[in-house]
């Protein structure tokens, strides 16, 4: 497995594991302001064999990190990939001096909170009606 920045050329299949990881997913041009013009964020990339296996947006905005989007293959979950790049981004995240690292989740999305929650992160607030269909958010949270 390797971890590599995400680049342009990437964007079609992250727009594809996008739409089959979330229920409003980002389109190619959200994608693309997140590499071009988003100085806060960074794209990440986990390859197994060439293959994107999975992927996240995690902007650093100086000592806070916050974990914007983070996908696995559908296909290939259940295999430990979102608990590797989970521990990758909070890696990434100490190495750029953050003292915290948050996330908002879908209330609903039972795996993706038994994976932040056996990552480290604490349940920390609810944003009500987060989402455009009205479902709340979850914020969880950790110091790092």
């Amino acid at each position: 497995m390797t971890f590599v920045l995400m680049e342009e050329k990437d964007l079609d299949l992250v727009c594809e594991l996008e739409g089959q990881c979330f229920k409003n997913p980002w389109d190619h041009k959200q994608c693309l302001y997140e590499l071009r013009e988003n100085p806060f964020s960074q794209g990440i990339l986990l390859k197994e064999e060439e293959q994107i296996v999975g992927y996240a947006f995690l902007w650093i905005t100086f000592e806070l990190a916050q974990l914007a989007r983070i996908g696995i293959n559908p296909k290939l979950r259940q295999k430990g990939y979102g608990t590797i790049l989970m521990k990758h981004l909070i890696e990434i995240a100490q190495r750029q001096g953050c003292d915290v690292f948050t996330l908002e989740v879908r209330e609903s999305n039972q795996q993706a909170r038994a994976l932040y929650e056996s990552s480290g992160l604490i349940e920390i607030n609810r944003s009500k009606q987060y989402y455009p269909d009205g479902e709340d958010a979850i914020v969880y949270s950790m110091g790092i």
